[in-house]
């Protein structure tokens, strides 16, 4: 069973990279460097962060790694809020519902990790 979930995970991997490549094959010269001048700000990671999130997550989820589902979870809270609080400048009431989503997932998340790691409870 575990070769299966390695070939699953492998196989997304593979698929992304697939993708992402015949994608950036498409693009002209000047849209090749602007990515490149993209992928050099360290920024972008903080908005990667929910991508980053729903990925870890699938790989917790196949693996069974509930450890690594809070982190997904983690991830992805923080990434709502960072893109919550850039959208929130064009579009307030989108901005701050992601906001809010964001910081609901991190909190619950924060009080379930703790309730499974330490067996600790508010109650």
């Amino acid at each position: 069973m575990l070769i299966v979930q390695i070939g699953v995970i492998l196989l997304a991997f593979l698929l992304g990279y697939i993708f992402a490549r015949r994608e950036y094959k498409n693009y002209t010269i000047d849209e090749k460097e602007q990515v490149k001048k993209e992928l050099r700000d360290p920024i972008l990671v903080l908005y990667a962060l929910p991508v980053m999130g729903y990925f870890l997550f699938f790989i917790g989820f196949v693996l069974d790694i509930n450890v690594l589902k809070y982190i997904a979870f983690l991830f992805m809270g923080i990434g709502w809020i960072i893109n919550g609080a850039d959208i929130w400048k064009a579009d307030s009431k989108r901005g701050l519902l992601l906001v809010l989503l964001g910081s609901i997932t991190f909190l619950i998340t924060i009080f379930l990790a703790l309730k499974f790691l330490f067996d600790f409870s508010l109650l």
